[in-house]
Parts: structure tokens; sequence; C-alpha cells
């Protein structure tokens, strides 16, 4: 990479736009990878997380050079904006992080709240099938996804992966669907 050393960003970037130079590209990548991955893995506190948005912010310049080259010819320069697609999605990453936890918070308190209930329907047929026929009554989407975790024990992972759901989704719709389960084996004599 000899070669590439005494070029600047916009010098890396054209060529990488007028000749589709990739190895001046890999430069370009090669000069603010380390720092990049440095400052997203101090943002995040977590360095696989910070990887995957150093990789997701090189793919962007890659899809989009004369976007980077545009920064890189103004007064900002090519990191910057480099700099603020990591900060970017790193708090998107961080909102997805809280909005899992607060989920997944959400959906084990509406599980204490239903689990004995639940419990204590299991005891006899009738409230068995109370139980069954409120399932049968979810929406289709809310009844697959209870089924998958209480009857296949599938994880909220498992579940996103078999549905093509994001795991906060998952969480979001399992939390719903248990509040209703909740609330109509309540209402029910």
């Amino acid at each position: 990479m000899g070669h590439w050393d005494g070029m600047n960003d916009r010098q890396l970037l054209r060529a990488y736009v007028a000749q589709h130079d990739v190895q001046a590209f890999d430069a370009f990548v090669g000069r603010h990878e380390a720092s990049l991955l440095s400052f997203a893995a101090a943002f995040l506190r977590d360095e696989a997380t910070a990887q995957d948005v150093v990789q997701e912010t090189f793919l962007r310049a890659a899809r989009n050079p004369q976007r980077v080259l545009k920064h890189a010819e103004q007064v900002s320069g090519g990191r910057n904006w480099l700099l603020k697609v990591v900060r970017d999605l790193s708090v998107d990453r961080l909102r997805r992080r809280a909005v899992e936890r607060r989920v997944k918070a959400d959906v084990a308190a509406a599980s204490e709240k239903v689990a004995p209930a639940a419990d204590a329907a299991l005891h006899g047929k009738e409230d068995v099938a109370r139980i069954q026929a409120a399932i049968q009554r979810l929406e289709p989407r809310l009844r697959e996804l209870l089924l998958l975790k209480v009857q296949e024990r599938r994880s909220y992972r498992e579940i996103a992966q078999i549905t093509g759901l994001t795991v906060t989704n998952v969480g979001f719709l399992l939390h719903r669907a248990m509040k209703t389960l909740a609330a109509v084996v309540k209402d029910e004599p």
C-alpha cells in the first residue's frame, strides 16, 4: 500500500470513483478503520457490535462513494462523514438495545401476572379449554408467536429467525399477546 500513503482521502476516493480502484478504497478503509473501531467500541461498550457498525459504515461508503467524496472535498472531510455514520449507527444500536431490554422486562412482568392464572387454570379441563379457546381467538400473528414461545419453547432470536421479524418486534408482539390473553382469561368466568 506504499503507493497510496502519499494520497489524501480525496485522492483515494477519486481513484475509487473514477477508476473503480479497489486498492484505493482499501487504503481509505485502512487509514480510518482502527480509529473508527476504537470510537465505536468506546461508544457502544461492545467490541462485536462496534465491528458491525464500522463494517456497515464502510459498506455505505463503498455503495455511495460520491457522497463520501463530496464530504471529503468540503472543509469537513471524509473522516467527519465516516464518524457521523458510525455515531448514527451506534445510537441506533443503543436505542434498539434499550427497547429490547424494556420489551423483555415487560414480557417477563406480563408472564409473571399470567403464569399464576394459567397454572391455576390448568388444574381443570374446563379451564384448559378456556385458555385454548382464548389462544385461538388471538389474531394469527400473536397466536403464532405465543405458540412458538410457550409450546415450542423458542427464544426471541429463534422466533425472529423463523418469522422474519426483528427480535424487538417479537418481544413487543409477545408482550401484546400475553396482555390480551391475560385480559381474556381474567374476564371469562
